[in-house]
């Protein structure tokens, strides 16, 4: 029985998100957005990709394959809360996750990143 217990007491705090850490769907980076002037929104694609979509507006692109991602992190404001996405979801938990790691104190994740926004009919910039 105490094996169980135990069991189950670990999977739970291993799957547990950090809280510093969440996941946003488009609405409720819209709703941010709107709200709050000082968070940084950084979209994580290569310059390939943002050529054929464009990008947010009001997003900051730091390229998450590019050799100085992290430098380029660094320099954002760790205080103030980030939002960061990339095509389709797969380099922004990355992101995040490192992001979270040098002491940022909120990451958001948008899920389904640019491939959902342009599904939705949002509009980009170039």
């Amino acid at each position: 029985m105490h094996k169980i217990l135990f069991s189950l007491l670990f999977f739970a705090a291993c799957t547990q998100q950090n809280p510093a850490q969440s996941n946003v769907d488009a609405a409720q980076l819209e709703q941010m957005l709107q709200k709050d002037p000082l968070l940084q929104l950084v979209d994580l694609r290569t310059p390939a990709e943002l050529q054929q979509t464009g990008k947010i507006e009001g997003a900051r692109v730091i390229n998450f394959t590019s050799a100085d991602f992290q430098t380029q992190i660094a320099r954002l404001d760790e205080e103030k809360p980030v939002i960061v996405y990339c095509a389709a979801g797969s380099r922004s938990p990355r992101a995040a996750q490192q992001m979270t790691k040098m002491g940022f104190k909120k990451v958001y994740d948008y899920k389904g990143g640019m491939n959902d926004w342009l599904s939705k009919g949002k509009k980009t910039v170039r």
